[in-house]
């Protein structure tokens, strides 16, 4: 077509090109050109200019290196770096950008090609540099190229964004993978070979099934383009990295039909983009080379950061693998200054040699009655510094008498020592007590250190300094349950997932007021605030170089973690070092009486002993059993001086035909749990309304602590209600059986497994049931929920009968049975008799 604005060409102009095709016009003489071949004119570089080494490959053994410069691959024995190639490959096709040897050693598979061209596959006899095949296919580069495991195939992939599967014999296409919508950057192949894995430049990575050539699944969960991919050894699992600077694992589950493969873990690794993945030969380790040379080591058994190697000079093309002759294991790093540079991996220690935890062991003593002293009695007594010096294991009355004043009190105490410091505002009292624990020179004392390993932000609204539902963060995929999560100075822990398109995560405690840990201040946040998972190191430990933050946590706050004692501050001090610790009292704002009214400014202090103990309080059935279902009652601890141990709830006798869930276990660190009682379809009337007590068990300190929880209710029987429910399996041959003996369902961490429930109306009645929302599953371990509920929750839309709904296990779910249930909005909330879900590995 002519430019704009410009005159096409005339009717006889027109006329007289259609004649000349027409009689047979001749074309241009001599060879066709070449689409591997860029017509432009070739300048000689200067024989000392330093070509870029663009990719690196080892043979299995790693006795040979294979290094590609443009269009040359020199084959080298590793250890002689300075020696002549042992063998040296001409390809003639343009840009090389991937290596891989054969198994055996025997054969080099080429990835390459020319930008806007052409892009092409090759292998290479290692002994004699000839050609052994070509697979030229691609409308552009090929930016790698991969053997599959039994090499009867191999995989290409580039900036055409096309996957290409190749028969090695025939050299002729098997499938042509198409669904990305940037360049490939990378492939993996499964280590049966039934999937291969793509990273692709659109910011996802995707699975295929190889024979099918379907798409299996795509995680989308990358920001930036994904240019790097490993499957495991094992084939569990997925890892991807780049220009996000993050590293991710995915649990491989599609490998022979679709299906969602969670994501296992995300690290932060680096500032700059993550170009090369490499694991150690015994899987125990991957390296990630990253865009701005640094290379940082992380372990596989949890994925955690443990070392970062002395970077590279310069930007890094390519890594590889090889075991030396002294049996260590060194990495490969190619660069663009044309060297190679090798880096060993270091030892990976026991996971307990690199604990979270302190190495400080608790020692809790009982010191007796308190002595009770008085600040200003103190003070009379010729204590005139502003430093008290007091006993250990007391009560102190005191007052803030100028505004910005700090009371201090000093103590002795020895190591590993467990002391609950205690601030109230006595009755009547404005104050609002702020704590801090300071050591014998002034200095705060640290609690712990907290590693962030990756970012994330407060999306859709900002937090009170309460609430603990909907917080809603950036790229909440990629969290996980008890995750701590850093903002501000406070430090919460996730304890619900979002459950729907308008849900966000739920904090610990899971409802009321938010819990914080490590001591640290509810705080507010603010819409777009930074926040990060964070992990507490050990004492010893050193933190990883990712380039995200470390955060000191020191002994200091002006509220209750726990919520309970409102605005009075809570400390619980495990002594670092034998020696001389001061209590730092003072106003949160500042203030004081200024001689006004000191009981207008006043506070109680208690410096005691902790006492890990709990409470338990039993929320009460009351309303009447019908028979064929069953009523709630909930059970909430309160937990006391860092106690975060199991709690085991029991049952008095109940009368026949009746039934409970009972033993029920309040989990480690969770607040509350569900138990149910239910009746027989057939179950007796029994005589009057007797009122089980509950009893409340707990091992604390090596000694069994037994606490009263009050009982279950006045149990009043009542006829069948309106509508009764049953959970069914999805096998509708499976029959739920009623009375002591519940059917089990068996689900695997981290994966989803479906039932059906099922409601029996009578004729009149037709509402709609609702089975909850977020909370719809009762009675399961902490983990285990029923996901997939949508806006609406678990319903029964009128009229129906049944539906499938859907539970999943978390990877923190604990192993073994517990009994699970569903309420309904029926007669003031039925239950369904309960079954069994199993969690098994």
């Amino acid at each position: 077509m002519p430019p704009d604005n410009a005159e096409g060409p005339s009717e006889q102009e027109m006329a007289l090109i259609t004649n000349w095709i027409e009689q047979g016009a001749i074309g241009p003489t001599g060879e066709m050109p070449s689409r591997q071949r860029i017509r432009t004119p070739q300048i000689p570089t200067d024989a000392n200019v330093v070509h870029p080494i663009t990719a690196i490959a080892t043979n299995s053994n790693g006795k040979l290196i294979a290094k590609a410069t443009y269009g040359t691959i020199a084959i080298v024995i590793a250890g002689l770096a300075d020696a002549p190639p042992l063998r040296t490959i001409d390809t003639n096709t343009g840009k090389i950008n991937s290596l891989q040897f054969s198994n055996d050693g025997s054969r080099l598979l080429v990835g390459s090609g020319e930008t806007g061209a052409v892009g092409t596959a090759a292998i290479y006899s290692i002994e004699t540099a000839e050609k052994l095949s070509e697979f030229t296919g691609h409308r552009d580069s090929v930016y790698v190229a991969k053997f599959s495991p039994d090499e009867k195939l191999i995989a290409t992939g580039g900036y055409d964004r096309d996957i290409i599967l190749w028969d090695v014999g025939s050299e002729q296409v098997m499938q042509t993978l198409k669904g990305h919508n940037g360049a490939i950057n990378d492939l993996a192949f499964s280590p049966d070979g039934k999937v291969l894995v793509s990273g692709s430049s659109d910011e996802t990575v995707k699975v295929w099934n190889v024979a099918t050539g379907n798409r299996l699944d795509t995680m989308s969960q990358s920001e930036a383009e994904v240019l790097s991919v490993e499957v495991t050894a094992d084939g569990l699992a997925i890892v991807a990295a780049g220009a996000d600077n993050r590293l991710r694992v995915y649990k491989l589950l599609s490998k022979d039909k679709p299906q969602t493969n969670s994501i296992v873990a995300t690290r932060f690794v680096d500032e700059s983009a993550i170009v090369g993945l490499a694991f150690s030969p015994d899987q125990r380790a991957i390296i990630a080379v990253s865009e701005a040379g640094n290379i940082k080591v992380l372990r596989t058994d949890n994925w955690k950061p443990i070392a970062a190697l002395e970077s590279i000079a310069d930007t890094p093309s390519d890594v590889c693998v090889r075991t030396n002759i002294a049996g260590g294991v060194e990495f490969l790093i190619a660069s663009m200054d044309g060297k190679i540079v090798t880096r060993e991996l270091p030892p990976i220690m026991p996971e307990d040699e690199h604990g979270e935890t302190s190495d400080v062991q608790p020692v809790y003593l009982d010191l007796g009655p308190p002595s009770l002293l008085d600040e200003a009695e103190l003070r009379e007594s010729g204590e005139k510094s502003s430093l008290l010096t007091v006993s250990r294991n007391v009560e102190i009355t005191g007052a803030i008498d100028q505004a910005g004043e700090v009371d201090r009190y000093q103590f002795t105490a020895r190591r590993g020592e467990v002391w609950a410091i205690d601030a109230d505002a006595t009755p009547g009292s404005q104050l609002d007590p702020q704590l801090r624990i300071v050591d014998v020179s002034g200095q705060r004392v640290l609690r712990t250190r907290l590693q962030a390993v990756r970012d994330s932000y407060f999306t859709f609204r900002g937090k009170d300094s309460k609430q603990s539902d909907d917080f809603r963060m950036f790229a909440w995929q990629e969290m996980h349950l008890d995750d701590y999560v850093y903002a501000s100075g406070e430090v919460t822990r996730l304890w619900m997932y979002p459950r729907g398109p308008d849900s966000g995560f739920n904090v610990y405690p899971g409802r009321g007021n938010r819990w914080t840990y490590f001591d640290t201040n509810h705080v507010t946040h603010a819409l777009g605030e930074p926040a990060y998972v964070v992990r507490p190191l050990a004492s010893d430990a050193q933190p990883a170089a990712n380039g995200l933050p470390v955060f000191d946590v020191y002994y200091e706050n002006d509220d209750d973690p726990s919520g309970v004692a409102g605005k009075n501050s809570r400390l619980l001090l495990t002594v670092p070092e034998d020696g001389g610790y001061t209590v730092c009292v003072s106003d949160t704002r500042d203030q004081g009486s200024n001689g006004v009214d000191k009981l207008s400014y006043a506070y109680r202090l208690k410096i005691r002993p902790a006492q890990p103990s709990f409470t338990a309080k039993m929320n009460a059935i009351g309303k009447p059993i019908h028979q064929g279902s069953g009523r709630e009652c909930t059970i909430t601890i309160n937990r006391i001086d860092g106690f975060s141990g199991d709690v085991i709830l029991d049952l008095d006798a109940l009368p026949p035909g009746l039934h409970s869930t009972f033993p029920v276990t309040v989990e480690a660190g969770q607040s509350e749990t569900e138990a149910m009682l239910w009746a027989d379809a057939d179950c007796p009337q029994w005589d009057g309304e007797p009122e089980p007590s509950v009893t409340a068990t707990a091992m604390i300190s090596g000694r069994r602590v037994e606490r009263s929880a009050g009982s279950v209710g006045k149990l009043k029987w009542a006829a069948p209600p309106q509508a009764t429910v049953k959970i069914m399996s999805t096998n509708k041959d499976t029959e739920l059986t009623t009375g002591d003996i519940p059917w089990t369902l068996a689900i695997r961490r981290g994966e989803t497994v479906s039932a059906r429930v099922v409601m029996n109306r009578q004729d009149s009645f037709t509402n709609e049931i609702s089975f909850g929302k977020e909370f719809a599953g009762r009675g399961t371990t902490f983990g285990v929920y029923v996901d997939n509920i949508g806006l609406n929750g678990l319903l029964l839309l009128a009229g129906e009968t049944e539906r499938e709904f859907f539970i999943t296990a978390d990877p923190v779910s604990k192993l073994g049975k517990r009994m699970f249930y569903l309420q309904a909005n029926v007669d003031g909330g039925i239950t369904s008799p309960p079954i069994w879900i199993e969690m098994i590995e």
